[in-house]
C-alpha cells in the first residue's frame, strides 16, 4: 500500500498548532487553578468577616433574647447577602436555625458546635444549601455585668458552584486572548513554510531527496557509461597499437576507416537527429558498453527527438530508456549473435520509444509479472528497473507494450502522448 505523505505545509501547521494549544491549554489551566485556590480563599475571608459582622450587629442579639419578630432582622440579612453575593445566611440558637434568608429552618450542625460550645469564629467546606460550600462561622455573645454567653452562632454559605462560574468568567477573558494568540502562532507558522517553500523553489523535502537521489544515480550511471566507453576505446587503441607494431598499416587505415564510418553514422543520428542532451548522453554510453559487451547496438536511422512534450520530466525518460536498453542487454547475452536497436521518433502526435533485442523471449507467466516491484528472474536484490519504467510511463500517461519478435526476442513500446 503506498504511503501518503504529508507536505511541510500540514507538518508545520500541525507543530506549530500543537505547541501553541497545548502552552496555552496548560496556562490557562494553571491560571484557573490558581484563580480558584486564590477566589476561595477571598470567598473563606468574606464568608468569616461577614458573618462576625453580622454577630456583632444589635439587632441579631437582641433577635435572640427578646425573641423579637424577624421582619426587622430578615430584610437586613437579604441586604447583606445581595452585596456579598452570598448563597445563605443563617442564624441559630441552641436549640437550631430559627432564621434563614435560604427559607427554610434546619437542624444545627456538628460545625455548629464549635462556635456555640467554644465561641470559636471559622470557615468550613460541607454540603450546603446548593452541593458544596464555604460556610463563615461566627458566635453571637450576650453579655452582661458579670458574664459573657454564647446564645447563637452565624452561618453566611457561599456556594462553590458560584465560585466556579464566577472563576470561569473571569478565565474566559484570558481564553479568548489566548485564541487570539493561538492563531497568531498559526499564521506565522504558515507564514515561515511559505518562506521556506519559496527558498526550496516550491520544493517539498521528500522531493528534493527523490531529486536528489535521482541525480545521483544519474552521475553513477554516466560514470558507468564514460567508464565503459573508455575501455572499449582503449581496446580499440590497444587492435591499431598492435597492428601498427606488425607493419600492417593497410589493416590499419582499414580498421580506422570503419570505425570512423560507425561513429560518424551513430554521432550523425545521435547529435544531429536528437536534441536532447540527457538521451544523447545516455545512448552514447550505451553504445559503448554495447560494444564492451560484444552486442550489436543499433540505433535506428529513423530516430528523431525535436523536444521533450511539457509533462515528461527528462530525468524519468533517462531512467525509462536506460532501463529498456540494459534488460535488452541482458536478454541477448546467451545469444550467439546478440543484437538490441533502439527506436526513438516524435514524427507523430505520440512520443514512441521501441527497444528490440533477439534474445530468448518472455513466457506468458513472466510475461504477467514482469512489471511487479522486486520480481526478476535473475536472482535477489534484483527486479526495480522494470517496475520504475513502468511508474514513469504512466506518471506520462503513457503505455507500454510487450510483443515477441520474430524469429526471436522481444519488443518493447512504449507510446507516450505529446499532449498531456
Amino acid at each position: 500500500m503506498k504511503t501518503k505523505t504529508v507536505s511541510l505545509r500540514t507538518k508545520i501547521f500541525m507543530l506549530v498548532f500543537s505547541l501553541l494549544f497545548f502552552i496555552i491549554a496548560g496556562m490557562s489551566a494553571v491560571f484557573y487553578a490558581i484563580q480558584m485556590g486564590e477566589t476561595a480563599e477571598q470567598v473563606h475571608q468574606l464568608s468569616l468577616q461577614t458573618a462576625q459582622t453580622i454577630s456583632f450587629m444589635p439587632e441579631t442579639t437582641a433577635y435572640l433574647v427578646e425573641q423579637r419578630a424577624d421582619k426587622m432582622l430578615l430584610p437586613v440579612l437579604e441586604h447583606i447577602q445581595e452585596r456579598t453575593e452570598a448563597q445563605s445566611i443563617s442564624i441559630a440558637g441552641r436549640n437550631g436555625i430559627i432564621l434563614s434568608t435560604y427559607g427554610r429552618a434546619e437542624p444545627l450542625r456538628e460545625s455548629d458546635r464549635r462556635s456555640l460550645l467554644y465561641g470559636g469564629t471559622y470557615t468550613v467546606e460541607e454540603t450546603g444549601t446548593d452541593g458544596q460550600a464555604i460556610i463563615g462561622k461566627a458566635p453571637i455573645m450576650k453579655t452582661t455585668d458579670t458574664y459573657t454567653e454564647v446564645i447563637g452562632t452565624v452561618s453566611v454559605e457561599f456556594s462553590k458552584k458560584s465560585i466556579a462560574k464566577k472563576t470561569a468568567a473571569q478565565t474566559g477573558d484570558i481564553l479568548l486572548a489566548a485564541a487570539f494568540a493561538l492563531l497568531a502562532g498559526v499564521a506565522g507558522g504558515l507564514w515561515l513554510t511559505k518562506s521556506i517553500l519559496a527558498d526550496t523553489l516550491g520544493f517539498e523535502p521528500s522531493k528534493i531527496a527523490a531529486m536528489y537521489k535521482k541525480t545521483i544515480d544519474e552521475i553513477r550511471l554516466y560514470s558507468d557509461e564514460l567508464r565503459a566507453q573508455t575501455h572499449e576505446f582503449m581496446n580499440k587503441l590497444y587492435v591499431l597499437s598492435g597492428l601498427l607494431q606488425l607493419g600492417r598499416n593497410a589493416a590499419a587505415l582499414d580498421f580506422i576507416q570503419k570505425e570512423a564510418d560507425s561513429v560518424s553514422l551513430q554521432n550523425q543520428i545521435v547529435f544531429k537527429q536528437i536534441q536532447d542532451d540527457l538521451i544523447q548522453a545516455v545512448l552514447l554510453g550505451k553504445t559503448a558498453k554495447a560494444s564492451e559487451k560484444k552486442v550489436l547496438f543499433i540505433i535506428e536511422r529513423e530516430s528523431t527527438l525535436s523536444a521533450l512534450p511539457d509533462h515528461v520530466d527528462g530525468h524519468s525518460l533517462l531512467t525509462v530508456i536506460s532501463n529498456l536498453i540494459d534488460n535488452a542487454f541482458e536478454a541477448v547475452k546467451q545469444t550467439r549473435t546478440p543484437h538490441v536497436t533502439f527506436l526513438i521518433t516524435d514524427a507523430s502526435p505520440t512520443l514512441i520509444i521501441e527497444v528490440t533485442d533477439n534474445g530468448m523471449g518472455i513466457d506468458d507467466q513472466t510475461l504477467g509479472l514482469l512489471f511487479e516491484k522486486g520480481y526478476s528472474t535473475k536472482g535477489e536484490g534484483r527486479g526495480f528497473g522494470l517496475h520504475n519504467v513502468k511508474e514513469a510511463v504512466e506518471s506520462f500517461h503513457g503505455i507500454i507494450e510487450v510483443i515477441p519478435n520474430e524469429p526471436a526476442g522481444t519488443i518493447f513500446t512504449i507510446y507516450i502522448p505529446k499532449e498531456d
